[in-house]
């Protein structure tokens, strides 16, 4: 049972049922042309006794006038009659004995035309009216057939009956005639279904066509939609499985068209920026053993060496001591950062407005100081800015801090902030006069732990979180570097909503 609600629950299965349901149309039409056929012949019935009444009004009339039945005239009525109908009229007798006949001289316009060679046959048709007679069945004589019994009775009956050669399905209807309130004649009238097959053979031929050319479209179409739907989700699939089962070099097929092939190329990306994220996972956890192995290591030898007795040297034990306390804030600073790093790379917080003037100026006042003055330029079309406030003032207080450590005494930092609309971003540029980045080390600035101010407690890390913070608002960050005159730092935000 779960294997078939699996195979039903294949797109390439529901796309043929779908499909499939296509078929229906040409299937009721056949259906209406059965429930046509029987209204044909209900049709062919009636008219039959139309024609019929019309006769028998004729012969009575002459009867009441004293003509005879079998009169010359009565040829006459019946042939008038029966021409263009091919319906054949008899008159019989008080004993059902023939008396006059429309066809006596044959078919007053012709034999019939043969039928096509996809005329349904004769049992297609058998259930439309009362039939007894099978196929092959001998014919009772005229004077003992049931209708004509019936009519002689004086009660209209019909009868329909096969035969085995063309035309096969022969409708018959007995009409009595009175003279003086006696019944003293029928009028026998013939006719064959062949028009009525005709018109259904027309109706039903085409809806066979519809239907062949439904079926084989809706084959096509099921082919063409499970070779550009269900085979490339199927291989998004096996490939999605190798890479759940840890597969790294998967290579993501990207086919088909429209969705199918967005659905493939997010799947390519989804896959990049997770094997990006497990290399920079990678990469971090190499980083960060690299950078707590040094202070580690040093914490280590100096317990060591007061374990062997540099205790009974106060001025040694003071400077291990002292060792293994500045290892330690070295390493406090060290997780701070990495939480303020992770933070910002993990963060769930949403974008909001914020007040990029109260920012600015926070900022500022925090990395100002009596011989280090931060001066604020706020330029900007637009105070506000869609982002994480926390996030970018704590950008803005590393490069304050990087620009004010590196400036010389007394020498102004510029924190500038310009842009907006019409323009696409925000631009707040932090402008120091220090002695710049060596070129050499400029391509690294923004790697996490580099740093070459690892004497004045640098960790490395202050320019790889601003570098995140701009990334995670789809900025970036552009650095200015004038070796000996000073650098300036852009962190430019979208102006989006």
């Amino acid at each position: 049972m779960r294997r078939l609600l699996v195979l039903l629950g294949r797109i390439r299965v529901r796309l043929l049922a779908v499909n499939l349901l296509a078929l229906f149309v040409p299937a009721i039409g056949l259906e209406f042309a059965r429930i046509h056929e029987r209204e044909l012949l209900n049709g062919l019935e009636r008219d039959m006794s139309n024609q019929a009444i019309l006769v028998r009004s004729f012969v009575e009339q002459d009867l009441r006038a004293g003509r005879a039945l079998g009169d010359p005239e009565h040829q006459k009525i019946l042939a008038t009659a029966a021409q263009r109908t091919r319906t054949r009229i008899r008159l019989l007798g008080k004993s059902g004995e023939v008396i006059g006949d429309s066809h006596a001289e044959g078919p007053p316009e012709g034999p019939e035309p043969p039928p096509p060679l996809m005329l349904p046959r004769p049992k297609d048709v058998r259930w439309v009216l009362d039939m007894r007679a099978a196929p092959g069945e001998r014919w009772p004589l005229v004077a003992d057939r049931y209708e004509v019994r019936s009519a002689l009775d004086g009660k209209k009956a019909t009868r329909t009956r096969v035969r085995d050669r063309d035309p096969g399905v022969i409708l018959f209807l007995a009409e009595p005639i009175r003279a003086g309130g006696e019944v003293t004649g029928v009028v026998y009238v013939a006719r064959s279904t062949q028009p009525v097959l005709f018109e259904l053979y027309r109706i039903r031929a085409g809806l066979g066509r519809v239907l062949l050319v439904a079926l084989l479209g809706t084959g096509l179409v099921t082919l063409v939609l499970a070779w550009s739907i269900s085979r490339p989700l199927g291989r998004l699939s096996r490939a999605a499985k190798r890479i759940a089962a840890g597969e790294r070099d998967v290579v993501v097929p990207i086919g088909g068209g429209g969705e199918i092939r967005e659905l493939g190329e997010s799947f390519a990306a989804m896959k990049e920026r997770l094997d990006a994220r497990m290399q920079y996972i990678s990469e971090f956890a190499a980083d960060v053993a690299h950078e707590f192995k040094s202070p580690l290591t040093s914490i280590r030898g100096a317990a060591e060496l007061l374990g062997e007795g540099a205790h009974d040297d106060p001025e040694a034990r003071v400077r291990f001591l002292r060792n293994i306390e500045l290892d330690v804030e070295r390493l406090d600073r060290l997780v701070s950062r990495l939480l303020q790093l992770s933070r910002i790379e993990a963060s769930a917080e949403p974008m909001r407005v914020c007040d990029l003037s109260a920012l600015a100026l926070a900022a500022k006042e925090r990395a100002s100081g009596p011989d280090q003055p931060v001066i604020l330029e706020f330029s900007a079309r637009e105070r506000e800015v869609y982002c994480r406030p926390t996030d970018v003032e704590t950008a803005l207080g590393n490069l304050l801090d990087n620009a004010v450590r590196f400036s010389p005494p007394g020498e102004p930092v510029h924190l500038r902030v310009e842009g907006g609309p019409p323009e696409a971003v925000i631009r707040i540029s932090v402008e120091d006069r220090g002695p710049g980045v060596p070129p050499a080390i400029l391509p690294r600035i923004f790697d996490r732990f580099f740093t070459t101010d690892a004497d004045r407690d640098g960790t490395g890390l202050g320019l790889a979180i601003v570098k995140s913070v701009a990334e995670a608002h789809g900025g970036r960050v552009l650095v200015d570097n004038r070796p000996g005159k000073g650098v300036t730092f852009t962190l430019e935000i979208p102006c989006r909503r």
